[in-house]
């Protein structure tokens, strides 16, 4: 992979949920929204006054993104669709999809092309068909002057509320408009969700550590590979997403439904005990071995006190034995064929990385973890996965089922439930 490539890479899906409230965002976005519409008229473009406010909200989405992009990495690149049929009804960004919040394709396009024909953005528009990597687009130093200038910073950014929260995908991970299903509460799961985000929202949540150590877990998570069957990244330090996003699997709500969204989330464990709510510390509560106890439950029968405890094998195996297990549970039926095993990498990267480890495809990456969990303890990692199924007979019928999709609607709904208590609680 070249370096250019590379540094594309670099980069996050954007973001079009965003709403003005600020004055100080008023104050940048109206100047630009002048000289925007001051070239359109000098070009001899008629613009109505219905036009001028659909300017006004894809010029704010933009900058608002480019924002918080800025605030999280000056570097990052935003990945983003210039293909029609994206901006069509059912497409990414159509009407289907986002309802009264989707996008004009020659309104946001324009947007984006004035900006860096003004010097305001630097990106990369990709051709058309099938390319590495969607146009690229990040702000310029001309851009951040101006941020610093109108003291812009993700304190001042906020979601649109009224945006739609809720998503589904297909079966290809594609997103999909919302199938209207008489077995699920959509707006009673909507109208939760909103009140939590509302809450969310309204907090002043915050990591207290170094500029060092925050360098530190920038650069850790930009690295991180994608591991969610929803094919959702971690979610870097972006301090400007304070809220969450339910997203349904498999065009069905019986799977997934799971909450993303809040920058916390993909924080490393041991920064946690660090992140500060209005000024107070916070603790973290974990339900231990969640998954294997659903499982469990649902054999019933009575799960390990550890379930990834695996008797004979040391304790520092036990995180790899997490990953291991989730491979088992998550696979599709023709893995039970154990001559299928070689697609399984342990979750143990190689120490000292390998030159070029970050542009490697997953299958180089999978063979060099195997051979690292070899070499540190003496024995093939399809062995582990052996001693696993042994240990977990009473569910082994929930092995190689694929069996992540209900399971992440159980965890879900468990989530939701105690998020509403706790609001509840006076």
């Amino acid at each position: 992979m070249n370096a250019d490539l590379l540094t594309l890479r670099h980069s996050r899906r954007n973001r079009i949920d965003f709403k003005i409230h600020d004055p100080a965002l008023k104050k940048l976005v109206l100047p630009l929204l002048g000289e925007l519409l001051q070239g359109r008229r000098a070009d001899g473009g008629r613009v109505k006054l219905p036009d001028v406010r659909k300017y006004y909200r894809h010029l704010a989405i933009v900058l608002l993104d480019l924002l918080a992009a800025s605030e999280q990495d000056p570097t990052l690149y935003i990945g983003y669709s210039r293909g029609k049929g994206n901006f069509l009804r059912n497409g990414c960004y159509g009407p289907a999809m986002l309802g009264n919040h989707s996008l004009s394709y020659q309104v946001f396009t324009q947007v984006v092309d004035w900006l860096t024909e003004a010097g305001y953005i630097e990106g990369r528009i990709s051709k058309a068909g099938r390319n590495p990597y969607s146009s690229r687009m990040r702000a310029t130093k001309k851009l951040a002057v101006l941020f610093k200038e109108g003291k812009l910073n993700w304190a001042r950014i906020v979601k649109d509320l009224d945006a739609p929260s809720i998503f589904m995908k297909n079966a290809d991970k594609e997103l999909i408009p919302l199938p209207d299903l008489r077995d699920f509460d959509l707006k009673g799961a909507t109208r939760r969700l909103r009140r939590i985000n509302e809450n969310l929202q309204t907090a002043f949540i915050n990591l207290i550590v170094s500029d060092e150590t925050q360098e530190a877990i920038r650069l850790r998570l930009q690295d991180h590979e994608d591991g969610d069957e929803n094919d959702e990244p971690r979610e870097a330090l972006d301090f400007s997403n304070r809220t969450l996003r339910r997203i349904f699997s498999l065009a069905s709500y019986e799977y997934g439904g799971r909450f993303y969204g809040g920058w916390w989330q993909g924080l490393p464990s041991e920064y946690r005990k660090h992140i500060q709510i209005q000024g107070a510390i916070t603790c973290e509560l974990d339900y231990s071995t969640m998954g294997p106890r659903i499982l469990y439950a649902k054999a019933n029968a009575e799960p390990p006190e550890d379930s990834y405890n695996i008797l004979g094998w040391p304790e520092d195996v036990r995180l790899i034995a997490k990953k291991a297990f989730n491979q088992l549970i998550n696979s599709d039926p023709k893995s039970r064929n154990e001559n299928q095993w070689h697609r399984f990498a342990p979750n143990l990267d190689p120490d000292p990385l390998p030159d070029g480890w970050s542009g490697m495809e997953p299958h180089e990456r999978g063979k060099l973890r195997r051979e690292a969990f070899e070499k540190m303890y003496g024995i093939e990692y399809r062995e582990l996965l052996s001693d696993l199924r042994d240990m977990h007979a009473p569910i082994d019928k929930f092995f190689f089922s694929k069996a992540w999709g209900w399971l992440q609607r159980v965890d879900s709904d468990i989530a939701e439930k105690v998020m509403i208590r706790l609001l509840d609680e006076p």
